[in-house]
């Protein structure tokens, strides 16, 4: 029988579960006369442009991008583009997704749009990037081996890695006690959603989420909803709405799954009740959403011609034995 009494561990690293999607990861080179429509999406987007000039419209914000600049574009919001320059433009475009509660809180504290090619954070992804690009150009017309996508993988959690390391220390700043109370409801709001997406519990007649977490920071249900609309301009309600939302819309346009089964992860008694609710959040019913989204995304990926990475899922699970 084996002794264990003369081992010392060293060291250890945690098992990891995380979920990424990629969708429309592409290159591509356009003339002085491209332009692409205002649209959004449920997914991040990583905007690099590798050389000549290009206008992006972010939220009503116009950002002018040149060689090796930068453009990060969060969830929902609008945005549209077109050349700037008499001789178009060459860019590389990242759509992605992530199922992981810690990784998500750093990339909402995140704010800042546009990031010019000199900046900490541009200079520390274009490495990742630049591989991404080159393997988009490798294997445009051919199969993904296995060991190309192993590849594609590892520059991805690469990008994403270098991504957060730089947004960390560019929003490494002293919060208010109102933020830290502010980011802790924050942090339960999305708590819940994620018990609500492993369990399907929702409180239907008047969610409780508020009242709970008032209790459990020591406040009253208005302290809890003053401070926050402060500092996040909105009310708790609204808050957890907006990622409700968000997590019907990914559900809807990423998955295949009926729309009952949809309803039911989120916690709703029946799919007619979770439709009148979707229908009051977008004017179109989920059915209608989807119908709706499927076009685009083909339109989309026809447009910009991605390569045969657009759409890749990558799960990591358990780092002893996976990636």
């Amino acid at each position: 029988m084996k002794s264990y009494s003369n081992e010392f561990e060293l060291g250890r690293l945690p098992d990891l579960r995380i979920t990424v999607q990629l969708m429309g990861l592409h290159g591509r080179k356009v003339d002085s006369h491209w332009s692409y429509p205002s649209h959004e999406h449920p997914m991040y987007e990583i905007h690099w442009v590798i050389d000549g000039e290009m206008e992006m419209v972010v939220d009503g914000h116009i950002y002018r991008q040149t060689e090796g600049d930068i453009l990060f574009i969060r969830p929902g919001v609008t945005h549209s583009c077109k050349s700037s320059g008499p001789h178009g433009f060459t860019y590389f475009c990242v759509h992605f997704s992530v199922i992981d509660r810690i990784f998500s809180k750093e990339l909402e504290h995140h704010q800042t749009t546009y990031y010019p090619a000199a900046s900490p954070l541009a200079i520390g992804i274009q490495p990742a990037l630049s591989t991404l690009y080159d393997l988009s150009i490798e294997i445009k017309s051919s199969i993904l081996s296995t060991s190309k996508s192993m590849k594609v993988h590892s520059a991805v959690f690469d990008l994403l890695g270098s991504l957060i390391d730089q947004l960390s220390q560019s929003d490494n700043v002293m919060l208010t006690k109102k933020e830290v109370i502010a980011s802790q409801i924050a942090e339960q709001i999305e708590d819940s959603v994620q018990t609500l997406l492993l369990h399907g519990q929702i409180h239907e007649n008047g969610r409780t989420w508020v009242q709970d977490i008032a209790k459990s920071v020591n406040m009253s249900t208005s302290q809890v909803n003053r401070i926050f609309h402060q500092v996040y301009g909105k009310a708790p309600r609204k808050y957890l709405s907006e990622i409700l939302l968000n997590e019907a819309k990914r559900l809807l346009q990423q998955t295949d799954l009926s729309v009952d089964h949809i309803a039911m992860m989120l916690g709703y008694r029946t799919s007619p009740h979770f439709s009148r609710q979707f229908k009051r959040w977008t004017d179109i019913t989920p059915s209608e959403y989807r119908e709706q989204i499927d076009p685009q995304i083909n339109a989309h990926q026809e447009s910009h011609a991605p390569s045969t990475l657009a759409g890749n899922a990558i799960h990591s699970e358990n780092a002893a034995s996976r990636l």
